[in-house]
């Protein structure tokens, strides 16, 4: 069913769900992909709808039932939480043949339960991606790997999309492992963020501005991941529990007695002295294990 919207490939895809991922996942496929070919958006406002199918030139459709008949990949891109609602509603359309997608990081394809009553294919697919703005986060998409677990036919099909056309590296998953490997992401992107606010607070109350308390730890920051990712967990460790600097644990818990920091610091503190004991196993750290 090719026609003279964006792109011109055999697999139509259609989104249910018009926010970041929905809209740059299509504009990324838009742009880059000979085979998909992007049919449009259905959401629950017009105005979304409208707004993510101007972006990929593509239709906004007013009927749900219309967007699945059209399509071959149905892609449900809503937040979690609608996610099963979704698929109970159009569970009951004619779905044979297709495949019924999401991008959430935290569900698997499990949730599309009946499925084979329906003769469709299920896949969940994860980007490792930071969707922040939906016209502007595809851009750099072509950068992510993506993790996908579900039926073999569908993972057939999406790997032929992803991996061999836009060579994207792909990691399988089981589907009984997709909360841990949610929550993975989530302590790399969101829990780093929030450690770094503590230390931005902590500098704050020493008197110095955003913007200063930005530049002193903006390198120290950028040093400590860039260390990681090439020399990995162990060699990057540095500072006092690594040295078993016990006097200088107890000033910092001093410091930040009758603070909410204080429980972050113990709680990761506790992390970095089995990690020291790991890297060093013939120093004792059981003191600093104590005070953790």
């Amino acid at each position: 069913m090719n026609g003279d919207k964006c792109g011109g490939g055999n697999i139509n895809i259609g989104f249910i769900g018009a926010g970041a991922v929905g809209c740059s996942m299509g504009k990324y496929l838009c742009e880059n992909s000979s085979i998909a070919k992007i049919k449009g958006y259905y959401s629950r406002t017009s105005k979304s709808v409208d707004i993510a199918a101007t972006f990929t030139n593509s239709k906004a459709y007013a009927s749900l039932e219309e967007l699945v008949n059209e399509c071959d990949v149905i892609c449900i891109t809503t937040p979690d939480d609608i996610i099963l609602k979704v698929w109970e509603q159009i569970k009951n359309y004619n779905l044979q043949q297709k495949i019924i997608c999401h991008f959430s990081g935290s569900l698997s394809s499990d949730i599309f339960s009946g499925i084979e009553e329906t003769k469709a294919e299920k896949i969940s697919i994860h980007p490792m991606y930071a969707f922040s703005d939906k016209f502007t986060s595809y851009r750099q998409l072509n950068t992510a790997r993506l993790t996908m677990e579900g039926s073999s036919k569908a993972v057939k099909v999406m790997q032929e999309l992803f991996g061999d056309e836009l060579h994207h590296k792909i990691f399988m998953l089981k589907a009984s492992d997709k909360v841990k490997y949610h929550a993975a992401a989530a302590f790399a992107s969101n829990y780093v963020v929030g450690i770094f606010d503590v230390a931005l607070e902590l500098l704050k109350d020493c008197g110095f501005t955003d913007e200063d308390a930005f530049s002193l730890l903006g390198p120290l920051t950028m040093g400590n991941v860039k260390s990681l990712i090439e020399n990995g967990t162990l060699d990057a460790l540095t500072g006092p529990v690594i040295r078993n600097d016990t006097g200088t644990v107890k000033k910092h818990i001093e410091a930040l007695e009758g603070t909410d920091a204080l429980k972050i610091y113990k709680s990761v503190g506790e992390r970095l002295v089995k990690m020291s004991e790991k890297k060093n196993p013939d120093r004792d750290y059981s003191e600093l294990r104590k005070i953790m």
